[in-house]
């Protein structure tokens, strides 16, 4: 019996010192080996190269920064173009973009993490948080000439989970008859830089018409906003230090803020605007009661969740590194995989968005697009300001294109033959 329960000991021994010895799976992100691992060949690459080349020459951006990667295997990481074409300053893998609609994905997150924490409920309601939300109204007629409006009471209240699916009938810079009366009660429609702070201004806004019944309609509008200032009552923080510290910092997204730091300044893409006439522009500094320097100029006081953060194609790469990861990076949980499964499926329901259907956060592809030859369950998100990215599970594969126009003409184009290639590329590659 001794012997046998030496025997035992040095098995278990043996075996933990196998283990010990043997390379941990990569959880993180790092530059390929040799791309040949990957049945690719640089010569493949380069159609990523001269694709992005083109678009610049084509004046669609003046500079672009994208990113590829593979089972966390980075095979295409590229800055090109002028971070400042009037300045002649090149673009580099540190430069700064507006995430615009790129930072929803990011404060979700945040949010799903408090409901771990038991701090927020997915079915509380958001006037449990912000009381001014309570017995809403949705609007039956405007006037466009002075936008008085009549209303009807909503049928239910909104629920935080509305706001995570964008369905709580809360509108945003697209939906012009609420936007102007947005606009006419000084909600900013996207981020700002004026001194003012999220939470009266989404008090404010819980006063003003719905565009639909909650939960009947999918709208990309500010539920985000509503959701950060839900966040800081839920927490007692303010939304940039609940996302630095539950995300940013874990993940090491060292170059990813609301407001960028004087130190960084110099890293903000510059934006442009492409004319009908195929000349790119600098843009004016102020576009529809909208500055375009909100991250580095004014008050830097107001947490935009729907449009406010800025980033690097490096930096955001991480997020949705995790998010493959189902909730794991660098061999750390992040987050439950039960909050990665609420970003990455459906959460609408019948309803659609376009050909789509809508996580808690990014678009879900529902079928084969025989154009980019995108797989269903793909998960996405376009910023206003120009930046693409998506996390592929079926291909294992995590991209992303940055670029800085607004308004665009072919940057819609440019995100096709973009993800088309990429998805070639693996495609061709051999298993």
């Amino acid at each position: 019996m001794k012997y046998t329960y030496t025997l035992i000991a040095v098995c278990l021994l043996f075996m933990g010192t196998l283990y010990s010895c043997s390379p941990k799976v990569n959880t993180g992100l790092v530059p390929v080996s040799n791309v040949k691992h990957l049945g690719l060949t640089e010569k493949n690459i380069d159609r990523l190269d001269s694709l992005l080349g083109s678009a610049l020459i084509n004046q669609w951006a003046a500079e672009a920064s994208a990113l590829v990667a593979k089972n966390g295997q980075i095979i295409f990481n590229k800055s090109i173009g002028f971070r400042d074409r009037e300045t002649k300053a090149l673009g580099r893998n540190i430069d700064e973009y507006r995430l615009g609609a790129l930072s929803q994905p990011i404060v979700s997150l945040a949010a799903l993490l408090l409901i771990e924490k038991g701090k927020l409920n997915l079915d509380d309601k958001v006037a449990k948080y912000i009381p001014q939300f309570l017995n809403p109204k949705v609007i039956l007629s405007i006037n466009d000439k002075d936008t008085t409006f009549t209303t009807q009471p909503a049928l239910s209240d909104i629920t935080i989970r509305q706001l995570l699916n964008q369905t709580s009938g809360i509108a945003g810079a697209g939906n012009s008859p609420i936007a102007m009366i947005y606009q006419k009660n000084n909600i900013p429609l996207f981020a700002s830089d004026e001194n003012i702070t999220i939470q009266p201004k989404m008090q404010k806004l819980a006063t003003l018409p719905l565009a639909v019944q909650p939960g009947t309609q999918y709208i990309n509008g500010l539920n985000a906003d509503v959701l950060g200032a839900v966040i800081e009552k839920a927490s007692g923080l303010s939304l940039d230090s609940v996302v630095s510290q539950s995300i940013l910092r874990p993940l090491g997204m060292v170059n990813t803020y609301f407001f960028l730091p004087l130190t960084k300044a110099n890293r903000l893409s510059t934006m442009y605007s492409e004319l009908p006439n195929g000349k790119l522009q600098r843009s004016p500094m102020v576009q529809k009661h909208f500055n375009l320097n909100y991250p580095i100029a004014g008050a830097k006081s107001y947490l935009s969740g729907a449009s406010g953060m800025v980033s690097t194609a490096e930096d955001y790469a991480k997020f949705l590194q995790m998010i493959l990861n189902k909730g794991v990076f660098n061999q750390k949980q992040i987050a439950t995989t039960q909050s990665i499964a609420l970003l990455s499926n459906n959460q609408i329901g019948s309803l659609m968005v376009g050909d789509n259907m809508f996580t808690f956060g990014f678009d879900l592809a529902s079928n084969n697009n025989p154009i980019t030859k995108a797989k269903p369950m793909k998960i996405s998100r376009k910023g206003e300001f120009n930046t693409y990215c998506w996390v592929d599970s079926q291909r294992g594969v995590i991209a992303l294109l940055f670029t800085q126009v607004y308004p665009s003409i072919h940057g819609e184009m440019l995100f096709t033959d973009f993800e088309r290639v990429v998805n070639e590329l693996f495609d061709g590659a051999k298993q």
